[in-house]
């Protein structure tokens, strides 16, 4: 026993040291530049009221005013003020900033009824609690490669790669969107009869992100033949437009800010990506704040 937990130790000993030494050259290269940094806590949400937007319509509602969701949503509000955010922001287009302001400006004075919708009832709420007088938008509209001069380009591409597919692939692609929309029709109705704070602790857990971000690889995802990225290119839009949410995240933070984003799940994977690997943002997680 004792001989096997020493061969353990043993093979686990280099790595140990690696990591160690990785962190002794950061720490020695940006010691000086730590000041600067700010926390990130990243709330992958869903939609407390569906507008019909997603691929997939709900068909079980939460109702987040009765008695019960209302408990649950001032359960996570406290932890979430408890983290004690500096900023926060939330998924509207940065153009659209003035409308956000009249519209917390309202509220804060009594003249806007909330809504269902989460930004209202989570980051709205938030911010009255933390006495913050702003919101900041960060969201942004994409752009992904110039439109081809064909209107029927896409069309056209698509139907080329089903007429080249085998059968095999076409029902493997298939049953492979089937799977995903089965795990969103189980997890839709296990959410109706789920606590706020659970939901959103499995919503923001590394294997449910990774998951999420996984159905953005299949399907046309994988169209294209020798030297043509059609289905990648196709699909440059989503990686665009988060990668301009983070830029916005990156101009709106200041040295010991706490900045709290409350924005759809689905986007977490690849901004959660970027604050891991940006020196600007400390990463916090939903599991170390929604106890």
């Amino acid at each position: 026993m004792f001989i096997n937990a020493l061969r353990v130790f043993i093979l686990l000993l280099p790595g140990f040291l690696l990591s160690q030494k990785s962190e002794q050259l950061y720490d020695n290269a940006f010691d000086s530049l730590k000041s600067e940094q700010a926390e990130l806590l990243i709330l992958g949400t869903f939609h407390f009221k569906d507008a019909g937007l997603d691929s997939y319509k709900p068909q079980f509602d939460i109702d987040i005013f009765s008695e019960q969701r209302q408990k649950e949503l001032n359960e996570v509000l406290q932890d979430l003020s408890a983290w004690a955010p500096t900023k926060i922001a939330v998924e509207i287009d940065a153009s659209r900033q003035p409308y956000l302001d009249s519209l917390y400006q309202a509220y804060l004075n009594g003249n806007f009824e909330l809504k269902a919708n989460e930004i209202f009832q989570i980051a709205f709420r938030l911010g009255k609690i933390m006495g913050h007088d702003k919101l900041y938008a960060v969201d942004a509209g994409a752009r992904g490669y110039e439109k081809e001069s064909d209107p029927d380009y896409a069309k056209k591409k698509i139907a080329a790669f089903r007429a080249e597919a085998s059968p095999e692939q076409i029902t493997y692609e298939t049953r492979l969107d089937s799977a995903f929309y089965d795990l969103y029709a189980l997890e839709d109705k296990w959410k109706a009869t789920t606590d706020l704070k659970t939901i959103f602790r499995y919503k923001n857990s590394e294997k449910r992100l990774s998951i999420g971000h996984g159905h953005y690889l299949t399907g046309y995802f994988k169209m294209g033949g020798e030297q043509d990225y059609f289905g990648p290119d196709a699909g440059i839009w989503w990686y665009n437009r988060n990668l301009r949410i983070f830029h916005n995240l990156l101009k709106l933070k200041e040295p010991g800010d706490r900045v709290f984003l409350l924005i759809g799940s689905g986007h977490v994977p690849i901004i959660d990506f970027l604050a891991e690997a940006s020196f600007d943002y400390v990463k916090n997680t939903v599991d170390q704040v929604l106890k």
